[in-house]
């Protein structure tokens, strides 16, 4: 047996910071590689631009002393005329502007010039530029859905592009640094169902009230339709009460054909050929349950995203006193979610649109949580109304529910 090298040493290893720090870093490295690669295409443009004018006014000037104007520059085109839609354009016109500027300024004169304005008026109102830098502010929305909610709203037609130059204009943070995707070697795929009340999505988020009492939001959305079937606050994160609400939902909207949930002790038990109550529920009502695969939430991932936006817009900065304050601030919150806030995955649709073909009007700054100072201020430019949100009368079991219009401040 040989004996193993002193100097030989262990491979050291790499923390998971190391490795998407040296991600960054070759991010950085290859966009720098895309910008000189640019530049470089750029400066080659100009070089070649001009070698051409050069050409072409040397022709030119030298037919001068032999034809007529007229007959020089008829014969220049013909000889550099472009045949090819890459060519560059040449005309007489051209011709003698290029000669003008030659016996002006000289051969320098012909350098391809930037064709930017001095000064760029900006063809965007104040008034919609001061709603922009709102949203961003106070709502804390990225570009594209700032854009969709301008053009819905008859705020005006502003690109995303433009929007995210107004945020860096203003010092706005634009966006946190972040991947483009972490796959883990598998190809996901997003499943889109085609009616509402066909696959219903159910979990749970666990918060804190101010004394410390742990809570749970049990939230029921609809896969179609993303629409928020359920989302109700408890103490007890049991099988019994997720049943109720789950019941519940099913008495106001019909019986799912699915529903999808994870491996939680509310939702499955953990002996095999036994049912929680709440797949007892399923059971007697006839829906097919459906479980995440073991540690891979993304299979449950409109549930996981729906919480996400919940937490971000409902739940973050606010600490709330009571398990009744909690609940006022979701059937609020989910009140406009549903009717008024427009959907990047439904083609900026809301969600009460796809689910029940009815979208309430909104025009100018209404219906947007925290924007009702603004509202004031822009009435004189922007005036701001919106219908009614769309409320649910109880039907018959199986049946679509019948919307009917509540009052906003009524559900709040």
């Amino acid at each position: 047996m040989k004996d193993r090298p002193s100097n030989k040493q262990r491979t050291k290893k790499v923390s998971r910071q190391q490795t998407l720090a040296r991600r960054r870093q070759l991010d950085r490295a290859r966009r720098e590689r895309r910008r000189m690669r640019q530049r470089n295409q750029e400066r080659e443009r100009i070089r070649r631009q001009f070698k051409f004018r050069r050409k072409v006014m040397k022709r030119y000037r030298w037919l001068r002393q032999q034809i007529s104007e007229k007959e020089a520059v008829q014969q220049v085109l013909a000889e550099y005329a472009p045949t090819e839609p890459w060519h560059q354009q040449l005309s007489a016109s051209t011709i003698r502007r290029w000669h003008r500027a030659v016996v002006r300024q000289g051969w320098l004169a012909l350098r391809p010039q930037s064709t930017r304005p001095k000064t760029i008026h900006y063809q965007i109102p104040d008034h919609l530029v001061f709603t922009v830098v709102m949203m961003r502010l106070i709502l804390g929305w990225g570009g594209e859905r700032i854009s969709a909610e301008c053009e819905a709203r008859g705020l005006g037609k502003v690109s995303s592009t433009t929007i995210y130059k107004i945020f860096s204009r203003y010092g706005l943070p634009v966006k946190t640094y972040a991947l483009k995707a972490k796959s883990a070697g598998i190809a996901y795929r997003r499943v889109e169902k085609k009616r509402p009340n066909q696959l219903w999505h159910i979990d749970l988020k666990q918060t804190n009230l101010r004394d410390g009492t742990k809570v749970y939001i049990c939230i029921i959305i609809d896969a179609y339709s993303r629409f928020c079937l359920a989302a109700v606050a408890g103490t007890n994160k049991t099988s019994a009460w997720v049943a109720q609400v789950t019941q519940e939902a099913v008495r106001f909207f019909g019986p799912p054909e699915a529903m999808l949930s994870d491996n939680g002790r509310e939702f499955v038990s953990v002996w095999e050929e036994s049912l929680t109550q709440f797949g007892h529920l399923l059971k007697m009502e006839g829906i097919e349950h459906k479980t995440t695969a073991p540690y891979y939430p993304q299979t449950n991932g409109k549930a996981e995203a729906f919480i996400k936006t919940m937490t971000r817009e409902c739940l973050t900065g606010r600490i709330f006193d009571s398990l009744e304050e909690l609940q006022a601030a979701l059937d609020k919150w989910t009140t406009w979610y549903n009717n008024y806030r427009r959907h990047s995955s439904l083609g900026w649709q809301t969600p009460v649109s796809r689910f029940a073909g009815i979208t309430p009007q909104v025009q100018g700054l209404a219906a947007l949580p925290g924007m009702e100072a603004v509202s004031h201020q822009l009435s004189a430019f922007m005036p701001s109304q919106a219908d009614p949100p769309v409320g649910r009368k109880r039907l018959a079991r199986g049946f679509r529910c019948a919307l009917v219009p509540v009052s906003y401040f009524d559900l709040c």
